[in-house]
Formats: structure tokens, sequence, C-alpha cells
């Protein structure tokens, strides 16, 4: 098979760019792994500055379908002050959305249906500065695909990163441990999503649905608290001097705790004659930020447009301003997170 561009990948980011390189008849296939291992399902949240760039995209009212409107979040972050934020004061937008990101993924992928190839594992990838050869199997069948161009959208793997010898650089050695609740309004909460501090850490609670809360403990490796975290039966002990994450524990139930990095990084190369990483591969964001999906969004925005001009004129600027670009917005982040942590004195 020959193609212009391969995206690998079938995330959020992957799916958009494959959505915005069909718009410009831009020839391309996403290749999408067959995951036979179940991930833990989490509440995510776009902020209302988001929803300006998806209106733009066409893809507020598909976003909007797989969500529900949130109207703020509270913390209390090294402080014994419940702080709210509400979007209220946001323009246009005075709302974010809460996704429910399974049917986000299968209403984005429905766009794309005839773009995307699944596949069980990657064999090998052979790149030249003019063409990238990228052998799959699936069901036993090994398939070959040409292309001038290959995205490398697999979030925090960097799987094709990785293959093509890119490393990482990372800010942080920041871990999360996480798990479902029994869904619980708290009475002095208003908004279903609460951070607050602790020795050594923080948390984040939120609703999933009207069912299920999803908590998500954080720490540095190396922690103290680092081997408790990993059994829900001591997370009672280890908050018991927060002020409202505890009251979400349930007495009696062990929970399944899922572990995985937090951490914030980017690759240390972004862009290549004839390849890029775009979401989580290329510059991954602290939870705390509530960017992840964002970046995603934006990334593939941008890419997309770097790559309709790198085609067109078979030049390498374009795909360097993408990345000077993405370059400048882990800076910016970069300094805002230093100044953030620096207010948690436990941490």
């Amino acid at each position: 098979m020959n193609t212009d561009v391969v995206i690998v990948g079938g995330g959020i980011s992957g799916l958009i760019l494959s959505i915005l390189l069909k718009e410009k008849k831009i020839d391309h296939v996403v290749l999408n792994r067959v995951e036979k291992r179940k991930t833990l399902e989490l509440p995510e949240t776009i902020p209302p500055s988001t929803l300006v760039l998806l209106e733009s995209l066409n893809l507020l009212e598909l976003f909007s379908k797989s969500s529900s409107k949130t109207f703020g979040y509270h913390s209390l972050w090294n402080s014994d002050v419940l702080t709210t934020d509400n979007f209220f004061n946001h323009n246009p937008y005075k709302y974010g959305l809460k996704l429910n990101k399974k049917k986000l993924l299968n209403d984005l992928g429905e766009l794309v249906s005839d773009k995307i190839i699944e596949f069980n594992n990657l064999i090998e990838i052979d790149r030249s500065d003019e063409n990238v050869t990228v052998k799959i199997e699936s069901d036993h069948t090994v398939q070959t695909i040409n292309s001038r161009i290959i995205i490398d959208a697999t979030g925090r793997n960097r799987a094709i990163l990785k293959l093509l010898g890119i490393t990482s650089e990372s800010l942080d050695n920041q871990v999360a441990l996480s798990c479902h609740l029994p869904y619980f309004k708290h009475p002095q909460l208003i908004h279903p999503v609460y951070v607050e501090s602790f020795e050594n850490g923080w948390g984040i609670v939120s609703t999933l649905n009207e069912h299920i809360n999803g908590m998500t403990l954080y720490t540095k490796k190396g922690s103290p608290i680092l081997p408790q975290l990993k059994d829900y039966q001591n997370w009672k002990e280890l908050l018991s001097n927060t002020k409202l994450l505890k009251d979400f524990l349930t007495d009696g139930l062990n929970r399944k705790v899922v572990g995985g990095k937090a951490n914030s990084s980017k690759a240390s190369q972004i862009t290549g004659s004839n390849w890029l990483a775009m979401g989580d591969a290329a510059i991954a964001f602290d939870p705390l930020s509530s960017h992840g999906i964002s970046n995603a969004i934006y990334c593939a925005n941008l890419a997309s447009t770097a790559i309709e001009s790198h085609l067109a004129n078979d030049a390498i600027a374009p795909f360097q301003q993408y990345d000077d670009t993405i370059c400048q917005i882990f800076n910016e982040y970069s300094r805002q997170k230093l100044k953030l942590y620096d207010t948690h004195s436990q941490y």
C-alpha cells in the first residue's frame, strides 16, 4: 500500500489529525493498535478556552454529544482556604466539557473509518529522507505500507520516536495511582472536580458518571509514600490529614489501584525531515494542568497545516515552524508548573 501520510495511534490526537487531513484531501491511513489489556477509565475535562478551537475545527458539536457540561472546580493547594474556579467568568463559553472518552473515540473514528487499519504488532520501520516503510502484523498477516510522512500519535509511549532513536527529556518523575470509587457528592462542594495537596503528594477526585467517582493520587518516584499508595487499604491513613479528600474514600472495600506515569516530558526532537510527533508523544503535561486533551487537539490542528505545506512544497520549514511552536508552549508550561509547585512546600 502507498499513501502520503501514516498516522500511528488511534487516540484523540491521531483521529482529529485524520479528520483534518481528510478534509484537505490528503491521502493517509491511521494505524490503530488493538489493545487486549483493559485500561481504567478516568474522568477527563476540557476547559472553556479549548471550546473555541473545537468550534473553529467544526468539532464542538461532536465533542458536546459525548460530553456533559461542567462549570468549574475546587482546590485546596497548600492552604486551608478552599478555592473555587467558576467557568461562568470565561468568554465566550462559560462551561467546560467532561468527556465520555470511549464514546468520543468511537464518534471520531466513525468519521474516518475508511482510513483506519487495525493491527496487533508493529514489526519494522525503515526510513529514508524520501520515504517511510512500515510493516505491521494483523491476525498473522504482514502488511507493508509506504508513505512520505510518518506521525507519532502514540501518546506517552512514544513508540515511533523510540524506533527512530529519539530520546525524551523529563521535568520530573511524578507517578499516578488511580481507582474507581462509588459516587459521592460532597456537601461542601458545588463542582464535581476537587484537588487537594497533602504531604509528599496531591490528589484529585472527579465524577466519572452517576455511579462512579475517579480518584487519582500523585507522588514522586522514590517518595516514602509510594509503596503504600499501591494498596488502596492504605489510602485512608495516608489521607487522614486531608480536609476533604479523605471523605470520598469508602470503608471495607478493597479497590483495584492502577499506576502509571504522570510526569511532564518532551521529546528531545519533535520533528524530522519526514516525521513529526504530536500530542503526548511530543509534549506531555502534568495532569494538574488539565490540558492533556487540549494539547492533543491543538497539536493535531498545527500538524495538519504543517503536513499540507510540507507535501505541497516538499520543504522542511513547515515542520520546523511546528517544532518551534510546540517547544515554546512547553517552555511556557514549564515556567508555570515550577511556579505552582513552588507553593506546595510539602511536595
